[in-house]
């Protein structure tokens, strides 16, 4: 059996309704044709997920598993399939959407294009124990990816490097060209991020929260501006680098006032806009007609382009960002509400996954395969003893059934010759019992060895039952371990950063020579309470300008003054002592140099002019 999770249909109006979810057990599905069986492992939610039960999107339906985004397991395989053992065990990400082939202009027939989860335009969906799908809709996993981030990628990757890549274009996509994200924290801007700093370019974001700014640096964004600030645009503007006036692309989700951000592109730039979460209107100013603004909606992507940004998160070892994973029973359906309520109060930074539990992904041993050189056949109840495996060699046992028929008519010939006598019936297949006691004897094996091998499947499927339960509340302890772990690593690295800008402070003003609030001298105001202190080191953060930070002295670029000026929200976070945590901090990025490279590079550039001395003589230092 397979347990999924609709939509339950309740009385309200499109916008105010919000359904509720429901769990249905249904027949676990069987591959037809060239359809693969995945047995799922992780599922993500998308904002189509809450408007779909909102009844804002088109073709809701009560009749579809919810869900357009999974990883899974490939545990069985339609008749179809020429080569099945290519895909035996094999983790797999699948196709969002189905109906686009490779046309760089949209799908070929745009009544055929449909995605997955929750619609009557398309009977699949990701959030179900199982799930069958055509196998060219599939692709490998990346082997650098965790289930939760594999299960993040797919429509939010598709999306973004369609919006980035194939309609702002390859030019004001790569090294070089200046682009601005906007609305960052949502799964397809971060993707889009995390594509455009691989590919060199200089990316820029905006937000309404000063936190998700500064994540977004830390993943290699040049620099970012709170929209809700006056004058934002002037601010945003004045972080390029030198040379550049304008942006070459913007890439936007929200729609709205979309095209007056396009004042901000350069003459013939691109306003790439794959959503509009916030408006479904979007005044065309004659500002954006005089600049020649090219503006340039996009959907999803084609199956060729699926796969072009899967191989390059292969290729650039990128990481998805994963906001939250909730790991339970698909049973769970409150745990599963939850990931849905982050996303209606827009609290994520990242995708929010659902993980069914952990996956070895794990080929099948041989073993499973039915042996018929010692038993001549056998009913595949027997062989189904071995679980969902099994099904991969069901389509072929008809094969070996076929070998042992063969077996069965020579041995009948040989029967048939014999003087007639009484005659016994044993599994179809009849003898004459008085001249056939050597071949009784091996009829007797033959049920003797079915029996055991009854017996002995009854015994691996009690086992299996027992390895699975010991196994999930295994993962629920890891699970609850990791939880309070990150928390802690989580205060421990903010602590790191604080006191790493708080160095940098007390840096700039001991190279400038200048006296902090107070008209105390570094060293001065050991002995004042940390409350004091921390509102010092506050006033002193606000009071260095940009060319303070920028100017030869001190050497850095315009993103460390941003983080100077966004100093308050980290500041009670310090320890005593800033370089008390010098050398923690450099091990834990030299940890992260090549899972987290944006973050590396931003705080690696400050340990000169902090602590004189490299990351790595720092991380050495005991």
């Amino acid at each position: 059996m397979s347990k999924a999770i609709f939509l339950s249909k309740v009385e309200g109006k499109p916008g105010k309704v919000y359904y509720p979810l429901s769990l249905q057990t249904l027949p676990q599905p069987t591959p037809q044709g060239t359809e693969l069986l995945v047995r799922m492992t992780a599922a993500a939610l998308n904002h189509r997920d809450v408007f779909l039960r909102q009844h804002l999107y088109p073709g809701v339906t009560f009749d579809v598993p919810m869900g357009a985004d999974g990883v899974g397991t490939v545990v069985g395989a339609g008749p179809g399939v020429l080569n099945p053992e290519r895909w035996q065990g094999k983790r797999v990400i699948l196709n969002p959407g189905v109906g686009w082939k490779d046309s760089p202009d949209g799908p070929e027939d745009p009544t055929g294009y449909k995605i997955m989860g929750g619609t009557k335009f398309y009977n699949k969906g990701t959030l179900q124990d199982y799930i069958t799908i055509e196998e060219s809709e599939l692709e490998e996993a990346p082997e650098h990816l965790s289930d939760a981030e594999a299960a993040a990628l797919p429509l939010a990757g598709l999306t973004g490097w369609r919006a980035l890549v194939s309609k702002a274009g390859e030019k004001n996509s790569s090294k070089g060209a200046a682009i601005l994200i906007t609305g960052i924290g949502g799964g397809v801007a971060l993707s889009t991020l995390l594509f455009a700093v691989a590919r060199g370019a200089d990316v820029y974001v905006t937000s309404s929260s000063e936190e998700k700014l500064q994540k977004a640096i830390e993943l290699g964004a040049k620099g970012g501006v709170n929209y809700k600030e006056d004058g934002w645009e002037k601010k945003l503007l004045g972080m390029l680098p030198g040379g550049k006036k304008n942006f070459d692309a913007i890439i936007d989700g929200a729609g709205g006032d979309s095209v007056e951000k396009a004042n901000m592109d350069q003459t013939g730039g691109i306003l790439s806009v794959y959503g509009m979460t916030v408006s479904p209107v979007m005044p065309f100013t004659m500002t954006a007609v005089l600049k020649n603004i090219d503006v340039r909606g996009s959907t999803m992507g084609s199956r060729k382009e699926f796969k072009d940004m899967v191989e390059f998160v292969k290729s650039h070892k990128i990481h998805p960002v994963v906001s939250r994973t909730v790991q339970a029973e698909l049973s769970d359906v409150a745990a599963l509400d939850g990931l849905f309520q982050d996303m209606k109060d827009s609290k994520q930074f990242g995708k929010l996954v659902f993980e069914f539990g952990k996956s070895s992904g794990t080929a099948f041993p041989d073993s499973r395969i039915v042996d018929n050189s010692r038993v001549m056949d056998m009913d595949t109840e027997i062989a189904q003893h071995y679980g969902p495996g099994m099904s991969f060699y069901l389509s072929h046992i008809n094969s070996a059934r076929e070998r042992a028929d063969r077996k069965r008519s020579q041995l009948m010939v040989g029967v048939l010759t014999a003087d007639s006598g009484p005659w016994m019936r044993i599994d179809g297949i009849s003898f004459q019992q008085r001249k056939s006691h050597a071949l009784t004897r091996f009829l007797q094996r033959y049920c003797a060895t079915l029996r055991e091998l009854y017996s002995t499947n009854q015994m691996l499927h009690r086992k299996i039952n027992q390895l699975c339960s010991d196994s999930l509340q295994l993962t629920r302890d890891m699970t609850k371990l990791n939880r309070h772990m990150g928390a802690f690593h989580g205060v421990i690295l903010e602590t790191c950063q604080a006191d790493t800008l708080t160095r940098l402070i007390e840096s700039i003003y001991e190279i400038h020579g200048w006296k902090f609030p107070g008209g105390l001298m570094l060293g001065e105001h050991v002995d004042l309470d940390r409350e004091t202190l921390s509102r010092i080191y506050t006033e002193a953060a606000k009071d260095v300008k940009k060319e303070m930070v920028t100017k030869k002295a001190v050497g850095l670029s315009e993103k460390y003054h941003v983080a100077l000026q966004r100093y308050d929200q980290i500041v009670h976070h310090r320890s005593a002592s800033p370089f008390r945590t010098e050398c923690i901090f450099a091990r834990w990025l030299g940890a992260k140099k090549s899972t987290h490279p944006g973050m590396y590079q931003f705080w690696e550039r400050l340990f000169p002019v902090c602590y004189n001395r490299t990351v790595q003589e720092s991380s050495e230092m005991f």
